[in-house]
C-alpha cells in the first residue's frame, strides 16, 4: 500500500495529469478536423500544453482536486468552478498561441478545441466527484476490546468520504448477534470474500496476541491491504488525532527522503521562493506600508514579536503593523480570526490578504523560519500548550513557517482546543513532507488568501470527543 502521504500527492497528480491529457487531446483532435490533417502540430502543441498547465494550475487552487472538492452539496458548484479554470485555461492557449504562431490560431480552432475539450472534462469531474460515493473502499475493523470497540465507533461514525465501514471482526468472541458483525479472524479469507472487503484494520496493539498475529501476518503475505486506524485517518482526512499517536509513530514516520529534504532541499527551496516573492510582492507591501500610516499613523509600521522557533529557540518576528499599539496592555491574548477589537480600520484588510505577513520572507530569508512549516508560537502560549497536549514539542523539531499544512486545512484557532487539531495537521506534514507537498501547499495558500479557507463546520473530526475541549 502507497505512503498516505505519497497517495495524497499521486492522487492530485493522477487527475491533474488526466485534466490535462483530455485537453491537449481535444485540441489535437479539433486540429486534426480544422484542417483534415494534424497541420504545424510542432508549432501548435507549445501553446496547448501551456493551457493545460494554466487549467490545472488554477482548478487546483480553485480546490477541485482537494478533499473538501468531494464534500460539496451538489455537482453544480464543482461544474461551475471548473469552467472558471478553463475560462483561465482558453485565455493562455489564445494568448500565447497568437504569440507563438504568428496569429494562425483562429476562432474556428478554438471553438472545436472547446466544444471537444470542455464536455469531456466535465464527464471527467462527474466522475471523479461521485467516485468515493459510487466505489467506497471497504474495510473491515478488528473490534474486541472495549478500547477497539470505541476506536471502531469513531471510525463508523466519521464513515470519511471515500471509505465505507462493512462491520467488525472479532477475535476470540464465537458469535454476536449484532447486524455489523461479519465473523471471525480465524475465518477472515472467506468473510472478505463474502462482504467484498478492500482493507482489514486493526489496532497496533492486536500484533502482540499470538493467535492474532498469525491471521494477520497470513492476510499481508495473500496481498490484502492491512492497515492502522492513523494510517486510515492519514489517507482519508489527512491528519492524525492526537490519541492515537505514539513514539513508535513518531519514529517510524522518519524517511530518507524526508530527512534529505529537511537537512538539504528545503533551505534552498525557502531562500529562492522568499526572494522571489519579495520581489512579486513589493507593490503589496508598499501598499500595506501606506495603510499601516494612514489608519494608524502613531505608531510604528513594523511589529516585532518574540516567537518560539526551532528546537525551542526564540527569535523575533517581523510583520506590518495590524493592531492598535495598546492591544496588549492587559497581557498576551491569543489572536481572533474576526471581530478583533484590537484591530485598527485597515489591519483587518492587512490581515484577510496576508498581506501584514510579507515582512516574515525576511524571516525565512535570515534562517528563523521556513517557507511551510507550523506556525510559531509565542513563548507564553507554548509553555502551556506543552503542559497540556502530548507531542506538542515535535512540532519545534524543524523550522515553523510562513504558511503550513495546519493552516491550509483547518481554520483560524484561538483556543487550547483548536491548538490541538491543529497539531494533528503538523504532525501529518512532519511525516509527509517533500519537496512537492510544499509547492501544493504554496498553491492551497493563493486559495486560502483569495477566496478563504475552509469552513469550521466543513471539518470531518475524528476524535471530537477525545481529549481538550474548546
Amino acid at each position: 500500500m502507497k505512503q498516505p502521504g505519497t497517495g495524497h500527492w499521486l492522487s492530485i497528480a493522477h487527475r491533474a495529469f488526466r485534466d490535462a491529457l483530455v485537453f491537449v487531446v481535444a485540441y489535437l483532435t479539433a486540429n486534426y478536423v480544422r484542417f483534415t490533417e494534424f497541420w504545424r502540430v510542432d508549432q501548435f502543441i507549445l501553446p496547448t500544453v501551456l493551457g493545460a498547465v494554466v487549467l490545472v494550475s488554477v482548478m487546483y487552487v480553485l480546490g477541485l482536486y482537494s478533499i473538501e472538492s468531494c464534500r460539496r452539496s451538489n455537482f453544480s458548484v464543482h461544474a461551475i468552478t471548473l469552467v472558471l479554470g478553463f475560462f483561465f485555461a482558453l485565455v493562455a492557449i489564445t494568448l500565447f498561441g497568437y504569440v507563438s504562431v504568428d496569429q494562425r490560431i483562429g476562432r474556428g480552432y478554438l471553438a472545436l478545441g472547446c466544444l471537444f475539450s470542455l464536455p469531456l472534462l466535465l464527464i471527467n469531474h462527474w466522475f471523479i466527484y461521485h467516485k468515493y460515493r459510487i466505489a467506497p473502499e471497504r474495510i473491515a475493523f478488528v473490534a474486541e476490546s472495549v478500547e477497539e470497540l470505541a476506536e471502531y465507533e469513531r471510525m463508523k461514525r466519521l464513515s470519511p468520504a471515500g471509505l465505507h465501514v462493512a462491520g467488525r471482526i472479532s477475535v476470540n468472541q464465537v458469535a454476536d448477534k449484532s447486524h455489523d458483525w461479519l465473523g471471525r479472524l480465524k475465518h477472515v479469507q472467506s468473510t472478505i470474500r463474502q462482504h467484498k472487503i478492500n482493507c482489514v484494520v486493526f489496532a497496533d496493539d492486536r500484533m502482540e496476541d499470538p493467535e492474532a498475529r498469525t491471521f494477520l501476518r497470513q492476510l499481508r503475505y495473500l496481498g490484502i491491504t492491512c492497515s492502522t486506524p492513523i494510517t486510515i485517518c492519514e489517507k482519508y482526512l489527512h491528519y492524525v488525532p492526537l490519541h492515537l499517536v505514539t513514539i513508535k509513530w513518531l519514529m517510524y514516520s522518519e524517511s530518507f527522503y524526508r530527512d534529505l529534504y529537511f537537512s538539504k532541499l528545503k533551505r534552498l527551496f525557502d531562500v529562492l521562493t522568499a526572494i522571489i516573492l519579495l520581489f512579486v510582492l513589493s507593490p503589496f507591501f508598499l501598499i500595506g506600508i501606506v495603510i499601516v500610516r494612514v489608519f494608524s499613523f502613531n505608531g510604528p509600521v513594523f511589529f516585532t514579536q518574540e516567537r518560539v522557533g526551532r528546537f525551542g529557540k526564540k527569535f523575533l518576528i517581523y510583520k506590518l503593523r495590524s493592531m492598535r499599539t495598546d492591544a496588549e496592555k492587559s497581557g498576551p491574548v491569543w489572536s481572533s480570526a474576526t471581530s478583533d477589537s484590537r484591530v485598527f480600520l485597515g489591519g483587518a484588510f492587512l490581515r484577510r490578504y496576508r498581506i501584514d505577513e510579507i515582512p516574515q520572507l525576511f524571516n525565512v530569508i535570515r534562517g528563523d523560519m521556513s517557507f511551510v512549516g507550523p506556525r510559531p508560537e509565542r513563548p507564553e502560549f507554548v509553555a502551556k500548550l506543552a503542559d497540556e497536549l502530548p507531542y506538542y514539542d515535535e512540532r519545534h523539531m524543524i523550522h515553523p513557517g510562513l504558511t503550513g499544512w495546519a493552516q491550509v486545512y483547518y481554520p483560524y484557532g484561538s483556543s487550547v482546543g483548536d491548538a490541538k487539531r491543529k497539531l494533528e495537521y503538523d504532525l501529518y506534514y512532519l511525516k509527509h513532507a517533500t519537496v512537492i507537498v510544499d509547492l501544493l501547499i504554496l498553491l492551497d495558500t493563493i486559495r486560502v488568501v483569495l477566496l478563504g479557507g475552509v469552513k469550521r463546520d466543513k471539518i470531518q473530526r475524528y476524535s471530537e470527543e477525545v481529549g481538550l475541549a474548546d
